[in-house]
């Protein structure tokens, strides 16, 4: 006699397999670099970076938008078809007016052929006078690394 409890788990295991075997056959973006570390930067100054990424999907992607988290943040991206085994980038200008005295992780949302993802940025943005004694003080530091070096080979 047939169990009438089996169908349901069935169907489910068959369900998830036909969806995994889609999501490998479709588009797919893989980027170089999915978090980048800007640095220090002087408040009001701009960052620009390229998000390079390769289509390791089997079908033919297509960047559809990409969505920046904030007025700050301006993304433009490839347009048009990218193969399979292709690449493109999404090329991103940060704005850091007004954030002076921050550290920051800022996103921008690609929505594309395929599944979802995210090109991550790091900031610490610093008013300018600060930055500026920062690098003094970097310097001397270097300098002093430098003549102590000197000083222990004689």
């Amino acid at each position: 006699m047939f169990d009438k409890r089996v169908i349901f788990p069935i169907i489910c295991l068959i369900i998830l397999l036909k969806s995994q075997g889609l999501k490998a056959q479709g588009p797919d973006i893989k980027f170089d670099v999915d978090t980048a570390d800007f640095g220090v930067v002087s408040d009001g100054d701009s960052v620009v970076y390229d998000f390079w990424f390769t289509n390791i999907g089997k079908d033919s992607a297509k960047i559809n938008q990409a969505y920046p988290a904030c007025g700050c943040t301006y993304p433009t991206y490839t347009k048009g078809k990218i193969a399979p085994g292709a690449r493109g980038k999404v090329h991103v200008v940060f704005h850091s007016k007004g954030f002076g005295g921050q550290s920051l992780v800022k996103e921008v949302i690609v929505i594309n052929t395929g599944p979802e993802r995210y090109a991550r940025f790091k900031v610490k943005v610093v008013n300018a006078a600060f930055k500026k004694e920062l690098e003094d003080y970097q310097k001397q530091m270097e300098q002093s690394n430098k003549k102590g070096r000197k000083k222990k080979k004689k």
